[in-house]
């Protein structure tokens, strides 16, 4: 079913959810002090023992007797007397006999101290959760500085794991996991103390006082039986049509790792979300509070990108972020969907990997990749693309042939993370959702049905394969046709100076692929945008050359045949290329029958 939080323009007071993107847009600025741009987009992403335990929203009274983690205090599954059991589902099983997700709460922490967190046998893997705790949402930047294990291996140090783009902190809260490498994804984790260091990154202390806090993934005997992942999709105004989003989540995620779609929630946005740039996402993020159940993933649709995320498919604000709390900079991925189920499917499992720690196989920066043992990586990923041995991996990133391969290594850390309700053992029944975490939680929400989809999907046909490739260089053809990833733009990657460097920013050619109806949408959209930077140089001066391009990316703007996504990006394309021609056209388009057109034509105007 739908259900409609309040859109954040539609509040009369004043609120991180009630304001508008561009209200907040200042008040991010002013608060961030430049560290967006400094880096926090890039954030792949304590002194006190004894802390509280909740086991499968089951918290112990004082005094329970008993150890678990580090709290010294323990909860065991309440039994249901109906038989059942808490967890269980029909025809899947009875109650799980130990709660698949606890949480090790261990309260307010300083800054630099390691922090002791008892890790038992039959664990998969935990996750590391530092906040500052305030309310709204802090921009100050705090993360997990280090984890070392019971051996002394470090896992990570100085925010980051060697050889990776991590960074281990962000704006108001930070995370890190284990398993997140080759050496430490092993089945079960290496049980005993393992040691977390909280930090803020090296920016200054923060003033406000810092949570850790530990979830820990379980087992009876430390192997992956299977489990539910609850779905919030949140549509940002017009962005997506709900029976398709729906069954884009179904397809791409029922199946996938092993895991079956539980319930999948529908929820309403204001159409002033359907934006967004560096500085929007994590005000963006921040409307997810009041979505139900935890753990849960929550995917908010947009119609476009902008700014440095320009002509990105998908962003996710940390390897991993965070699925057991709603309404923090980490609460979510972000989305625009092509309405190509195969394409779609990528971006959506591209993004849940890096959701639950997974990094691109290899980057677009070369001598940089993941940290796993089991995937092969690229010399130079932007120079070989399609040539590169891990083109067919899920996390290539440009989402490599959409063929989405997976590592046995990839696997295990996505199955290790807390995003889903966990089965312990064969036949058993997945676990209830927790409780409401610390946020508000609106009343009176039922899931839809959990649905069927399918659990796979092919390679794609290689761009240079169609016709419409055949007039641009093969590596453009294949940047203009695949998923750019926000994490990419975090690292520093500017998708069209990638495109001119494969050759592929020819104001002439690009007006053709968006006029052809042969290539996919992205495909053609991204070409109109480029078009018109391509023209820009020669605007300043203007020719006859440029004010051709201009025309034909003003025309293919108000063509109300050509599919929507590529109209915005015939309208970027203007923009880009002329300014006061971007005023005219949106004069033109405001009253557009499309009113996310006529909105982004708007913004692009400003």
């Amino acid at each position: 079913m739908t259900e409609s939080l309040a859109p954040a323009s539609s509040a009369t007071g004043r609120s991180r959810q009630q304001g508008t993107p561009e209200s907040e847009r200042g008040a991010t600025r002013a608060r961030r002090g430049g560290l967006f741009a400094a880096g926090v987009l890039a954030a792949l992403a304590a002194g006190a023992c004894g802390g509280r335990v909740v086991v499968d929203g089951f918290e112990p009274p004082d005094g329970a007797g008993g150890s678990a983690g580090t709290g010294g205090s323990t909860s065991a599954v309440t039994p249901d007397p109906t038989g059942s059991g808490q967890g269980g589902d029909i025809n899947e099983g009875g109650a799980p006999p130990i709660p698949p997700l606890v949480e090790d709460d261990l309260g307010e922490i300083a800054i630099g101290v390691p922090v002791p967190v008892d890790i038992p046998p039959g664990t998969l893997g935990f996750t590391a959760i530092a906040q500052l705790m305030t309310s709204p949402p802090s921009f100050d930047p705090i993360g997990i500085a280090e984890i070392y294990g019971p051996d002394g291996r470090t896992f990570m140090a100085d925010y980051t794991i060697p050889g990776t783009l991590a960074s281990f902190y962000n704006q108001g809260i930070g995370t890190a996991a284990v398993p997140q490498t080759g050496a430490a994804a092993s089945v079960p984790l290496v049980p005993g103390t393992y040691w977390i260091t909280i930090g803020d990154g090296g920016f200054g202390r923060p003033t406000a006082p810092v949570r850790l806090s530990v979830w820990r993934r379980q087992t009876l005997d430390g192997r992956f039986h299977g489990g539910k992942l609850d779905i919030n999709a949140f549509i940002a105004g017009e962005a997506i049509s709900e029976d398709y989003l729906q069954s884009a989540l179904r397809r791409a995620y029922q199946g996938f790792v092993g895991l079956d779609v539980g319930s999948v929630t529908v929820h309403r946005l204001g159409a002033e979300w359907g934006f967004v740039d560096e500085e929007l996402l994590p005000i963006l993020l921040e409307q997810t509070a009041g979505a139900r159940g935890r753990p849960a993933l929550n995917v908010i649709a947009v119609s476009q990108f902008g700014g440095r995320l320009e002509s990105a498919a998908g962003a996710t604000p940390s390897a991993p972020s965070v699925a057991v709390e709603h309404g923090t900079h980490l609460s979510g991925i972000v989305v625009t969907l092509f309405e190509d189920p195969q394409v779609d499917t990528a971006i959506l499992r591209h993004e849940l990997g890096h959701f639950t720690g997974l990094f691109h196989t290899t980057e677009i920066e070369p001598a940089f990749a993941d940290p796993l043992d089991d995937t092969v990586r690229c010399d130079d990923a932007l120079e070989l693309l399609e040539l590169c041995p891990d083109y067919d991996n899920i996390m290539f990133p440009t989402g490599g042939d959409f063929s989405g391969r997976m590592t046995p290594q990839q696997t295990t850390i996505v199955q290790a993370s807390a995003v889903y309700r966990g089965i312990v053992e064969n036949g058993g029944g997945a676990a209830d959702p927790l409780p409401a975490g610390r946020g508000p939680s609106p009343a009176g929400r039922a899931p839809d049905p959990a649905g069927r989809g399918q659990a796979g999907h092919g390679a794609a046909l290689a761009p240079g394969d169609s016709a419409w490739a055949a007039a641009l260089p093969s590596r453009a053809a294949t940047l203009l046709a695949g998923h750019f990833c926000g994490h990419s733009a975090a690292a520093g990657a500017d998708y069209f100076a990638l495109l001119r460097a494969t050759g592929g920013a020819d104001a002439d050619r690009l007006p053709a692929v968006g006029r052809d109806r042969g290539p996919p949408v992205q495909a053609r959209a991204r070409a109109l945008a480029a078009a018109g930077r391509a023209a820009a140089p020669a605007a300043a001066a203007p020719s006859t050359a440029s004010a051709r391009v201009l025309a034909d990316l003003e025309a293919l703007a108000v063509d109300p045949r050509l599919p929507r996504r590529a109209r915005l990006g015939a309208i970027q394309g203007v923009a880009a290329a002329s300014p006061a021609a971007a005023r005219a056209l949106a004069a033109r388009l405001a009253a557009d029958p499309d009113r996310v057109v006529g909105r982004m034509a708007i913004r692009a105007a400003r």
